[in-house]
């Protein structure tokens, strides 16, 4: 009897462990395509807190940081390690979700995984995508470090390329002015 217990309860951790790596699934697939001025499959700029939370769980990581030295100018950072994203929520903005970065080929832009791409293979895709006027700036702070950022201004995405690799992609509502967010509907 005391064997049958023993497996039975090793099925069950199992089965506990299928269920979370099929959710953990189920909820990358609902947040592949990445969709500029609007957010990540069905994660959408302007979401609370409390509603990312509902709909991804709790982060793997979160961290509080102010860009200034005003203390009213905080940005919350969540973490998800699992999910290889980043989302950050501004005070200015009553904590809603203001910014999403991704660091995993999975994800994709118009139907195509960019993450991973050389720079060069990242431009010929920017350019055929057509996603407007591109500019690419040199971020490396001494002759060690190889970090450059292609900006598509008009579209509110940056593109983080590291030792000629692009690693991550990271994008924002679109704005009206350099003031006025344009939340989505």
């Amino acid at each position: 009897m005391i064997p049958f217990l023993a497996a039975f309860g090793l099925f069950a951790h199992r089965k506990h462990l299928y269920l979370w790596i099929f959710n953990l699934q189920m909820m990358k697939k609902a947040l592949k395509e990445i969709k500029l001025g609007y957010g990540l499959g069905n994660l959408k700029f302007g979401m609370t807190r409390k509603e990312v939370e509902l709909m991804l769980g709790k982060p793997s990581f979160i961290d509080k940081y102010s860009h200034s030295d005003s203390k009213k100018d905080l940005t919350e950072s969540w973490q998800y390690d699992e999910l290889l994203l980043s989302l950050s929520f501004d005070e200015e903005e009553d904590w809603r979700l203001i910014m999403i970065s991704v660091n995993d080929e999975f994800y994709e832009l118009e139907g195509k995984s960019l993450i991973g791409l050389f720079q060069e293979g990242l431009i010929k895709e920017l350019d055929e995508m057509d996603l407007g006027e591109w500019s690419l700036e040199d971020c490396s702070e001494d002759d060690t470090e190889d970090q450059k950022v292609i900006e598509i201004e008009e579209k509110s995405i940056n593109f983080w390329i590291n030792d000629g690799v692009l690693d991550e992609i990271q994008w924002t509502p679109f704005f009206i002015d350099d003031d006025t967010i344009d939340w989505p509907e």
